[in-house]
Order: structure tokens, then C-alpha cells, then sequence
């Protein structure tokens, strides 16, 4: 089968990385590490996997990151990562082969596949403290067992990913996708789970104001959720572009704020503070901060800068939940310090606390859609074949990314 690998050797990698700087297509180009190409259909580890058959894998902004090169060279998810990588974890797929050890599920089930590589997935026994606890992406096996290193789906060696025909999956990592909801709703159950789980993280209280930064699919899915969760706290949005202003507002935004890449941080604090309630103060090189502000701040962008301000643009004692992958970069705590804030994680989903149960997050996600409390139509905005990667690529990291909410590859090369 043909797919998309990604394989980055260090020579590669460096010169991607300075000609990256003024040519885009330099990491999807003959130099980068991302090829499309023939490799083997994976074999089932054991009797308890399954083989998948694609019908679409969500292209995701830790994908995106990963080809651009924008974590630093250091991460500590490097050693968390077994190469090469055949890419894609978000997914909508057909059940393809069924190991003999296999309980309840048949050839031609349509699922989706939570990625997280967790204890069950590995065959160890006992399980680690988080996953006993339903909090599979935080395994602490990573990099146990007799399978290589990897976290999820499409970041290892051995299972593929959904960016190709075929990939592989344990059984437990299998969630029924509800015939009501048709294909290109069901591929976007692993982003919105992202954002349901983040805003599970911290349900605000209905009196409460809070800012979500970014206005991609992870923002606008926790706006999205907080409204089928019935949750009436006043939302926020800052954005960079009016048309992200737009689809904010329709998913139940109250106000949304647009700053584009070119404004100053000046600007960008001016224009946020009257809406926080915050007054803004002004600091040596340009350096800003507000006195006062919103109650909680989910940052759905995951750099260095939008952690310093979604610190800044809270109140006293307020809480920060960080969304994005923000992993080395250069942050200013003064305001974790000096305004005693409430830091939180949020990566992936979990089996979530509900009432005296635990509940995943996917199933969470699919009741939502299926009740018509989370409408997502349209959401799925363009979908490409994985031999178009170049053209897909370059649509999804133009400066307005051609108004695309999110894309997807087909089966289909």
C-alpha cells in the first residue's frame, strides 16, 4: 500500500529548517522527511488486534506541527517516538480483519480508533496508575513492552496510521461509530474529545467569563461544548481572522475579539481588556499585562506567547487550561506567581467522571451529535486524496488556511 510517511533524518531536518523560513514548501518537498510511498500492510501484533481499513484520517494540528518542524529538537516526546511514522490518528474506518481473540466486534463494524497506546494495548498487567484510572494518553509504558516506543496512532512504528489504507488497532482502542452520524461527522469525535475533555478539565460556573484563544477546530470545539454542555457562563473568543469571528459567534460565542498576526501586543491587549473587564498595563519593551480579567482562559494555540497571555488575561486566582502543545519554549510566569493562577493540563480524553461512572470521551462526543446538541455540519471542509498532500499541506498552512475548519484524507490515493 502507499502512505504517508514521515522519517526526518538530521541533515534533513536542519535544512528544512532554514530554507522553511522563507519557502513553506520546503517541508513537504524532496528534502523534508515526508514522503508518499510504498509500505507493507502491518501484521497484527496478536490474536487481540484488529486490521482497519480507512475511510478517513483527520489531518490535525500536532500533525502539521510534526511536518513544520515546530517542536524544538529536544522534546522529550522524541524518546516517546519510535520512526518511521506512517501519520494520522484521527480516524473513521472499517474493521478489516478480526483477531481470534477479539470480543464483540466483526468484519465490516464501522469505528473510530482512540489512539492512545495504553497498557491494555501493550498487554501489561498490572496496568499503570493512570490507566487504571481510565487516563489512557498519560500511559506510563510508552516506551515498554516488546512493541516500540509511541504514545498513539500514526506517532510509532508499528501500527500505521489512518493516512493510509490499512492500519492495525487493539481492541480495546475500538469505539462504534452510531449509525446515525455519517462519515464526515464521525472523523471529528478525536478533536472534539480533545476539546470536551478540556473543558471537563474546569466546567466554569454560569456566572463566570471566560476567553477561549485560537479560533481553529480545538477553540471553536470547546465554545461548541460548553454550549451542549448547558454551560452559560459568557464566552470570549479571540481570533485572528473575521471569518473565525464568525463561526465563533455561531457556535454560541457572546463576544469575539479578531487580532491578527500583524497586531502589536499592544494591540492585542488593547483590544482584549475592555471585553475581560481587565485594565491594561504597559510594561519596558513593549511588555504588557492585565490588572483584573476573565475567570478562565483555555489556550487552544499552544505556543510560548499564548500561555503568557492567556496567564496575563486572567484574574487574580483565575485558571489557565492549556489545550495546545506548547512542550520548550520561552514563557513569562510573572502572573502564575504574582496572581497565584490555577495552571491545568489538558491532552486528549480519558474516561470521564460522570455522576458514579466513568464515561470515554468519544462516547460522550457521539451522544452530543446524535441528540443534535453538538451540530458540527460543515465543519469537515475539505477533504483530499494523500497523493494531493502537497496541495493539502499548503491550503492548511496559508496564513488564513483558505477558510478550511478541518480537512481530511480519503482511503483513497
Amino acid at each position: 500500500m502507499r502512505a504517508l510517511v514521515f522519517n526526518p533524518s538530521p541533515p534533513r531536518w536542519v535544512a528544512c529548517k532554514l530554507l522553511g523560513r522563507w519557502w513553506r514548501g520546503a517541508y513537504w518537498s524532496r528534502l523534508s522527511g515526508l514522503s508518499y510511498r510504498e509500505v507493507a500492510v502491518p501484521d497484527l501484533p496478536n490474536e487481540g488486534w484488529v486490521r482497519l481499513r480507512g475511510v478517513l484520517g483527520g489531518i490535525c494540528g500536532t500533525d502539521l506541527g510534526l511536518i513544520m518542524q515546530r517542536s524544538h529538537p529536544g522534546s522529550i516526546l522524541r524518546a516517546m517516538t519510535s520512526f518511521p511514522l506512517v501519520l494520522g490518528h484521527e480516524n473513521v474506518a472499517v474493521i478489516d480483519r478480526v483477531g481470534s481473540e477479539v470480543p464483540g466486534w466483526s468484519v465490516g463494524q464501522r469505528v473510530c480508533v482512540e489512539p492512545a497506546i495504553s497498557c491494555s494495548v501493550r498487554g501489561i498487567e498490572p496496568c499503570c496508575r493512570p490507566c487504571s484510572r481510565g487516563w489512557y494518553s498519560m500511559c506510563e509504558h510508552v516506551t515498554g513492552s516488546s512493541l516500540p516506543a509511541g504514545t498513539m496512532l500514526g506517532m510509532n512504528s508499528f501500527t500505521s496510521g489512518s493516512w493510509a489504507p490499512y492500519f492495525i488497532a487493539h481492541h480495546s482502542q475500538l469505539r462504534a461509530v452510531p449509525d446515525a452520524l455519517d462519515d464526515e461527522t464521525a472523523v471529528l469525535v478525536d478533536p472534539l474529545a480533545c476539546a470536551l475533555h478540556a473543558v471537563l478539565r474546569r466546567v466554569p460556573p454560569d456566572d463566570e467569563h471566560v476567553v477561549v484563544m485560537g479560533g481553529g477546530i480545538i477553540g471553536l470545539g470547546i465554545v461548541a461544548c460548553l454550549r451542549a454542555l448547558a454551560c452559560r457562563c459568557t464566552v470570549t473568543a479571540l481570533v485572528r481572522h473575521d471569518h473565525q469571528a464568525e463561526r465563533m459567534h455561531d457556535a454560541g460565542a457572546d463576544h469575539a475579539v479578531v487580532s491578527s498576526s500583524r497586531a502589536s501586543k499592544a494591540e492585542r491587549y488593547a483590544a482584549i481588556a475592555p471585553v475581560a473587564g481587565g485594565r491594561r498595563l504597559a510594561g519596558p519593551f513593549g511588555n504588557q499585562t492585565l490588572i483584573g480579567g476573565f475567570d478562565t482562559a483555555y489556550d487552544c494555540v499552544g505556543s510560548g506567547q499564548s500561555l503568557t497571555d492567556c496567564m496575563n488575561f486572567v484574574r487574580a486566582r483565575g485558571t489557565v487550561v492549556e489545550v495546545g502543545t506548547t512542550q520548550i519554549n520561552i514563557v513569562d510566569s510573572t502572573a502564575l506567581w504574582m496572581s497565584e493562577l490555577t495552571v491545568l493540563g489538558a491532552y486528549g480524553r480519558a474516561l470521564e467522571q460522570e455522576g458514579d461512572d466513568g464515561r470515554h470521551t468519544y462516547e460522550m462526543v457521539f451522544d452530543l451529535m446524535t441528540a443534535g446538541k453538538l451540530n458540527v455540519r460543515g465543519w469537515l471542509s475539505r477533504t483530499y486524496r494523500p497523493s494531493d498532500y502537497r496541495r493539502a499541506l499548503a491550503d492548511l498552512t496559508s496564513s488564513t488556511k483558505n477558510g478550511i475548519i478541518k480537512a481530511a484524507f480519503s482511503a483513497a490515493g
